[in-house]
């Protein structure tokens, strides 16, 4: 009997050595990090001290935002000197005024005084290229987050910039994007999501008449929600407004609920615009904390 037992014991052993591993499953947001930037200078001007940089550089597929020739704008605000720096990555809103990059450049030429750089990309989509409530807006969700993950690759090649000091910054739209990102790439170590909603769903229905219920089924495993529980060990503050019309407390705690610590709520006496200086200045001061900026 034991004899038998330790026959199949060995032929367990040996089916299990010659079943190959399973590798962990790929996210959607794989890209080839290998795709050269070709990085065009626009124009350069030095504002209160620091260097601000209009560019363009090659997207990751330039079969993304056809609209601007396959290129992703931004504003790269630099401070003067060697370093080393923190990074900072800021991500607009889809909203009436500054609705594009210049919406954060003070804030980031401020940042840059305290020893940050940082890049401002403008959003594709749903800024350029607007929703349709169909399966078709899950590429583009899929190429926009790959976007905001190259923007991390372009910031990193910057002189100075120190990889573990990054941070992020999202309103609106850009908060949703950060949710995923905080998932799914490691290399920051703090966020900042201000008034964003924890689903695509959330706002579909701005777009149109489209059921929110349906785009779920379309690209609802793409939701922050999914992937903000997995942003340890870095850091998110969340800033949400009490008068905001367009997240309701409802959704702003659903969103930070669902994140991993630590990680911290604020609430401001806000709409969705979230301009005011005490918003502005909280998590400026977070952002000079985490990063280990200068005061």
């Amino acid at each position: 009997m034991k004899r038998i037992l330790y026959v199949a014991l060995g032929l367990l052993f040996v089916l299990s050595a010659c079943t190959p591993t399973l590798a962990a499953p790929k996210t959607p947001f794989e890209y080839d990090a290998t795709v050269p930037f070709d990085a065009r200078v626009i124009s350069q001007t030095e504002q209160d001290g620091v260097i601000v940089t209009e560019l363009s550089y090659a997207a990751h597929d330039p079969a993304f935002a056809v609209n601007t020739g396959g290129r992703t704008v931004a504003i790269l605000v630099q401070p003067k000197g060697k370093g080393p720096f923190a990074g900072i990555l800021y991500m607009h809103w889809l909203g009436t005024v500054s609705s594009d990059r210049h919406e954060y450049l003070p804030e980031a030429i401020t940042m840059a005084q305290h020893g940050a750089v940082c890049l401002l990309p403008q959003g594709y989509f749903p800024w350029s290229s607007l929703p349709t409530g169909t399966q078709a807006d899950r590429s583009q969700i899929i190429g926009q987050t790959v976007e905001l993950r190259r923007a991390f690759d372009f910031l990193l090649s910057q002189p100075g910039v120190d990889p573990k000091r990054l941070g992020y910054v999202g309103h609106d739209y850009g908060a949703v994007y950060g949710g995923i990102l905080a998932g799914t790439d490691k290399r920051a170590k703090t966020y900042v999501l201000i008034a964003g909603a924890p689903s695509f769903a959330s706002w579909i229905s701005l777009f149109g008449s489209i059921s929110s219920q349906q785009y779920l089924t379309y690209v609802g495993d793409l939701d922050p929600v999914k992937y903000v529980p997995n942003a340890a060990p870095a850091s998110i503050l969340f800033q949400f407004g009490k008068k905001d019309a367009i997240v309701p407390e409802s959704l702003a705690n659903q969103y930070y609920e669902a994140a991993s610590q630590p990680k911290q709520i604020e609430w401001y006496d806000d709409l969705h615009d979230m301009h005011s200086d005490p918003v502005r200045a909280a998590h400026q001061a977070w952002l000079i904390e985490q990063l280990g900026l200068n005061p």
